[in-house]
C-alpha cells in the first residue's frame, strides 16, 4: 500500500496492529527520487508511508513527468514481490491523485453525501484533472471502477444528496454484480470506526463482537463487487451525458442507494 495522503490515517491504522510493515523509504522518496533503494527481501504486506514532504508535491506540474516516471520504476521493481498495490489519495484533486491515476489499472472514488463531494464528482470524471482526461494522456488504460458512497446515514440532508448523485451519475455508481439494479454504499457503522482505531479488518473484529459481524455482513458485497471488477475488467468511462438510464430508472436506483447497503 502506497499512501499519497499527508493525512496518513491509512498507514497508521494498518501499523497500530502490525498488520503491515512499512518500508524505509516514504511516499515522497519513492516519488523525488529516480531510484530508491529497495530491500531485496519485502514483507509480503508493505506500506510506503505517507510523510509531511508530500504536501509540497501538491502543486509542482512541472515536475509531473518525472514524479510519473519514478513512480512506474519504483511499481516495477517491486511488482514480482506483491499481487496487488493499492494507493491511497487525499480526498482532493491534486497531483498526487494524478501521480495514481497516471500508473493505475483501476480506480475507485468512495465519496461522502455532503454537498462538497456531491459538487466534485463532476471533477473527478470529467475535471482536467479527472479520469477521463487521465485517460487521454497519461494511461489509456485507466479503468474506473464507479462511485462509492461511504459513511452512508438516514439523515434528511443525506438523502438528498443521495438522490442528486443517483440522478445525475447513475451510470457511476458501484453497482452489486449478483443484482446489477442494485446500487452499492458503504453505511456509517461504529465497528467499522473500531476496526479502523484497532488497525484490524472488520471481519476479524467480528469474530468476537456481533457488531462488526453485522456491519461487515453488509459492506461485503462492496468488496465483492471490485474483486469483479479486478477479475474482469471494466469499460472505460462513459460521457457524463451518456443517455445509459432513464429519468425513471435513475430515480428508482435513488431509492436503492437510500435503503440498500
Amino acid at each position: 500500500m502506497i499512501d499519497l495522503d499527508d493525512q496518513p490515517n491509512s498507514s497508521r491504522s494498518l501499523e497500530r496492529a502490525h498488520k503491515a510493515s512499512a518500508l524505509d523509504i516514504t511516499a515522497s522518496t519513492l516519488l523525488m527520487n529516480d531510484a530508491p533503494e529497495v530491500a531485496d527481501d519485502l514483507p509480503s504486506f508493505s506500506v510506503v508511508k505517507a510523510d509531511d514532504v508530500l504536501r509540497r508535491l501538491v502543486e509542482q506540474p512541472e515536475e509531473l513527468t518525472r514524479y510519473h516516471a519514478n513512480l512506474k520504476r519504483f511499481l516495477q521493481t517491486v511488482a514480482p514481490s506483491f499481487d496487488v498495490c493499492l494507493i491511497d489519495c487525499a480526498p482532493t484533486s491534486d497531483l498526487r491523485t494524478v501521480y495514481a491515476q497516471s500508473v493505475a489499472d483501476f480506480m475507485l472514488s468512495p465519496i461522502q453525501l455532503n454537498q462538497e463531494a456531491v459538487d466534485g464528482v463532476t471533477e473527478t470524471i470529467n475535471g482536467r484533472r479527472g479520469v477521463r482526461r487521465i485517460q487521454a494522456t497519461f494511461n489509456p488504460a485507466l479503468r474506473f471502477i464507479g462511485i462509492l458512497p461511504n459513511m452512508v446515514e438516514q439523515t434528511p440532508l443525506q438523502q438528498v444528496n443521495c438522490r442528486e448523485v443517483a440522478t445525475h451519475f447513475a451510470q457511476y455508481l458501484v453497482r452489486d454484480p449478483a443484482a446489477p439494479e442494485r446500487l452499492l454504499v458503504i453505511p456509517r457503522r461504529s465497528a467499522i470506526a473500531e476496526a479502523q482505531a484497532e488497525g484490524v479488518p472488520l471481519w476479524e473484529l467480528g469474530r468476537t463482537k456481533t457488531a462488526a459481524r453485522d456491519a461487515w455482513r453488509e459492506v461485503r458485497p462492496c468488496f465483492e463487487a471490485i474483486v469483479h471488477h479486478l477479475q474482469a475488467g471494466v469499460s472505460p468511462v462513459a460521457p457524463l451525458d451518456s443517455p445509459d438510464a432513464s429519468l425513471g430508472t435513475q430515480h428508482e436506483t435513488a431509492h436503492e442507494v437510500i435503503h440498500g447497503a
